[in-house]
């Protein structure tokens, strides 16, 4: 890597789970320009009294001197911000010095080759005008992709994550109720991405029908995924996985404890391999084929769109409008 390329920041978003913590960063350590990266931790206020416990761990084991990278920030947050306000103090403080970072929460385990990944992949494809990040986490869902090692997806993974200011600044503005709504008037626009992500279709008018027009869209990866589909933009993700993700057991405030899915994901192969090089002949161009596996192979969990998951219940919304479909389906 040459000595001009900029070494991206780390941040973390952590609150209550130390040895989650520990895990992460030490994998984070292991990496070979981990001497060059700085380190942001945000360590957010206890939402509860039953978290004040594992905050506590949090805050002592920060206390001690974190080594093996360039520079380290550790803040403290004095009343609790919530996972979105927690992401998005690091985000502005790591903005106002950088053009580009990388984030993790604190669940994540990465491979030993993952700060080059997203070293290289930031500034391969900085100023490319289709991709609006890199993302770290991969499973075997028998994408199409030949001999490639990476592959161009309508998907936005938070699972650890490389994003740059500037394309971020436009995701910030694009990412409203507003724009959603304007969005659905579209009949081509909302088939196509029916066609192509039904999770996404079902999420996107499951939040329509449910929230107030008023309501901002938060900024979580199911709704980056829309954005990116109604806008033709994708992200870059690796065949062989650079994370691994601990946050099944139990712990997290949005993730349900599932059992099996902690036994598949704490039980996933990470690559081994110390150097990366992308490896993406073709260009960038997303498939319908590859965006549809991630639907087929993922369970939708607690969101709303199973219910949604029907071009007939969109006609219908257009025809009535929200307020009438609602008393017609007796949802409100």
């Amino acid at each position: 890597m040459s000595q001009e390329m900029v070494y991206a920041p780390v941040a973390i978003s952590a609150c209550y789970r130390d040895e989650h913590l520990n895990r992460c960063i030490q994998s984070l350590k292991k990496n070979t320009y981990a001497d060059k990266t700085e380190l942001y931790i945000s360590v957010d206020y206890p939402p509860s009294e039953s978290r004040t416990e594992g905050w506590e761990k949090v805050c002592r084991m920060l206390k001690n001197p974190i080594e093996g990278f360039d520079k380290v920030h550790v803040y403290f947050q004095k009343h609790n911000l919530g996972l979105s306000g927690n992401y998005q103090f690091l985000e502005k403080t790591v903005f106002a010095k950088y053009d580009r970072l990388i984030h993790t929460e604190d669940d994540n385990e990465f491979s030993v080759n993952f700060l080059t990944y997203m070293n290289k992949g930031l500034a391969l494809y900085k100023d490319h005008p289709t991709v609006y990040g890199i993302v770290g986490y991969a499973h075997d869902y028998q994408f199409n992709c030949g001999e490639n090692n990476v592959v161009a997806l309508t998907d936005f993974s938070a699972w650890g994550m490389g994003i740059w200011r500037e394309k971020e600044k436009i995701i910030h503005e694009q990412l409203t109720m507003e724009n959603w709504l304007r969005a659905a008037q579209n009949y081509r626009l909302m088939w196509k991405l029916y066609s192509r992500r039904k999770k996404l279709f079902s999420r996107m008018l499951g939040t329509i029908l449910s929230t107030s027009d008023a309501d901002v869209i938060p900024n979580v990866d199911v709704n980056r995924g829309i954005f990116l589909a109604l806008n033709g933009f994708c992200t870059i993700n690796p065949i062989k996985s650079k994370v691994r993700n601990w946050g099944w057991d139990g712990s997290g405030l949005h993730t349900k404890g599932s059992a099996e899915e902690n036994i598949l994901q704490t039980n996933l192969e990470l690559d081994e391999d110390e150097d990366f090089e992308f490896r993406l002949k073709g260009g960038v161009q997303t498939s319908k084929f590859n965006d549809r596996l991630l639907d087929d192979n993922n369970r939708w969990g607690r969101e709303r769109v199973k219910w949604y998951n029907d071009p007939m219940l969109y006609l219908l919304y257009r025809l009535l409008g929200k307020d009438r479909f609602l008393r017609f389906t007796h949802r409100r």
